[in-house]
C-alpha cells in the first residue's frame, strides 16, 4: 500500500478530535472508504469487508448530521396532519383574542429543526465512537499484514493480543479476517469474511445502543413546547401596556400552556415518525434501502437472493451466528425493523444486508469520487 493512501491510527484519532461535526463525518466516511480499499488489497475485493459497508452507513449518517431540508419537509408533513392543524387553529384563535399574531408554521418547522439537532448529535457521537475504535483496528491490520506471503499464526496472535479483553467479539472478527487472507477456497473465504463482517457489526451495534436510544428518544415534547411558548411569550411582551395585560395573565394562569399541549403532543408524535423514517434509510450504490421494510434482493438475484459462495453456509460457527440473529433463515422475509432501537431487529436486518451484498463490487466505489490524502490536516473552522 502506498504511504498516505489510508489513514494511520494517528489519523483516526486526529479525525475524531475534529470539532466540526459535518467536516468530521466527511472525513470518517472518506477514511472508511480508503480503509476498505486498503483491506481489500490484502483480502481481495471479491468480498466486501466491514469498512466497505461502513462507508455508506457513515455517508448516510451525514444526511442526518447536516439536517438537510428538515424544517421545510417537517413543515410540509405537519400541514397535512389534522391532528396538528386542528389544535393549532385553536391556539391561533386564543392568540388573536389576546391581540398577538398566530404561530407561523415557520416557527414550528424551526422547532422541528431544533429537535433534530438532538438526533443529529447522537448520530454524530455514534459515528465518531465506532470509527475511533474500529478504524484504528483496521489501520493496524493493514500496517501489520501488508506484504505477508503466508499465514503467520504467531504474528496474528500478537496482533490480536492488542485488542482489549472487554472486546472479544471484535478480536474474533479480526482473527477471521486474518484467516481469510490466505484462504484459497472461495466458499470458505466468503464465509470467513461474512463471519468477520457480522461480528464487527454485532460489536458496533452493541456499542451504539445508547446513541441509538438517545436519537430515537430525544426530548421532543420539551423542545417543541419551549420554542412555541417562547415565541408566544415574546409576542405578548412586545405589546405595549395595557394591551399586554391579558396575554401576561393568560401565560401566568396556564391558559396558553393548556392550548399548546395538544399541538405539542401531535407534533411530537409526527416528529417521531418523521425522524425515524429520516434515520432509517441507507443509500448504497444502485439502491436506496428503507430499513423498516424487508430487504430487497440485489438486482439479478431475485430468486437466488445471495451471491454464489454464500447461498449455502457450511461453517458451523457462522451457522450458529446466523441462527442467533436471522429470524428467517435463507430468506429476506421479515427483515424490516419495526423498532430500530432494538438490537435484535437491527442485527436481523444487518446480517442479511451483509450476506446479500457481500459480492457487490460497486460498494468499493469512492463515496465522494476520489481517494483521501493522509496524514489529515485539521481544517480551518468554518465561518458562520
Amino acid at each position: 500500500m502506498a504511504p498516505g493512501s489510508y489513514p494511520s491510527t494517528e489519523d483516526v484519532r486526529a479525525i475524531c478530535a475534529m470539532q466540526d461535526l459535518v467536516v468530521r463525518n466527511h472525513a470518517v466516511t472518506q477514511s472508511y472508504s480508503d480503509l476498505s480499499n486498503a483491506v481489500g488489497h490484502l483480502l481481495g475485493v471479491e468480498n466486501a469487508n466491514w469498512s466497505t459497508f461502513a462507508t455508506w452507513a457513515s455517508k448516510q449518517a451525514g444526511v442526518s448530521i447536516r439536517g438537510e431540508d428538515m424544517p421545510r419537509f417537517f413543515t410540509d408533513v405537519l400541514k397535512g396532519l389534522d391532528s396538528v392543524m386542528g389544535p393549532l387553529s385553536k391556539v391561533d384563535d386564543l392568540l388573536r383574542k389576546l391581540g398577538v399574531p398566530a404561530l407561523p408554521l415557520g416557527d414550528i418547522g424551526s422547532a422541528g429543526n431544533d429537535a433534530l439537532k438532538h438526533v443529529s448529535l447522537a448520530i454524530s457521537e455514534g459515528n465518531k465512537l465506532v470509527f475511533e475504535e474500529v478504524g484504528q483496528a483496521l489501520s493496524r491490520f493493514v500496517d501489520t499484514f501488508q506484504g505477508d506471503a503466508q499465514y503467520d499464526a504467531a504474528k496474528v496472535a500478537r496482533y490480536l493480543s492488542e485488542f482489549p479483553v472487554d472486546k472479544p467479539v471484535l478480536r474474533e472478527a479480526f482473527g477471521h479476517y486474518a484467516q481469510a487472507m490466505f484462504e484459497q477456497d472461495a466458499n470458505t473465504k466468503a464465509e470467513l469474511m461474512l463471519m468477520a463482517n457480522n461480528k464487527v457489526g454485532l460489536h458496533e451495534q452493541r456499542r451504539l445502543q445508547p446513541q441509538i436510544e438517545k436519537a430515537l428518544n430525544a426530548p421532543m415534547k420539551q423542545t417543541f413546547h419551549n420554542i412555541l411558548r417562547q415565541t408566544t411569550e415574546a409576542n405578548i411582551n412586545a405589546l405595549p401596556f395595557p394591551a399586554n395585560v391579558a396575554g401576561k395573565a393568560a401565560l401566568k394562569s396556564g391558559v396558553v400552556d393548556a392550548a399548546l399541549f395538544p399541538v405539542v403532543d401531535a407534533m411530537a408524535r409526527a416528529f417521531r415518525r418523521f425522524s425515524t423514517e429520516h434515520m432509517m434509510k441507507l443509500a448504497v450504490p444502485g439502491s436506496a434501502l428503507k430499513l423498516g421494510q424487508d430487504l430487497p434482493p440485489p438486482p439479478g438475484m431475485e430468486t437466488t437472493l445471495f451471491p454464489p459462495h454464500l447461498r449455502t453456509i457450511e461453517n458451523p460457527e457462522l451457522r450458529a451466528l446466523l441462527a442467533e440473529f436471522d429470524k428467517s433463515p435463507d430468506s429476506l422475509k421479515g427483515t424490516g425493523a419495526e423498532d430500530w432501537s432494538k438490537l435484535d431487529q437491527r442485527m436481523n436486518y444487518i446480517i442479511d444486508l451483509f450476506r446479500t451484498r457481500q459480492s457487490d463490487p460497486a460498494l468499493f466505489d469512492p463515496p465522494f469520487g476520489r481517494a483521501g490524502t493522509y496524514p489529515v490536516t485539521t481544517p480551518t473552522p468554518r465561518v458562520a
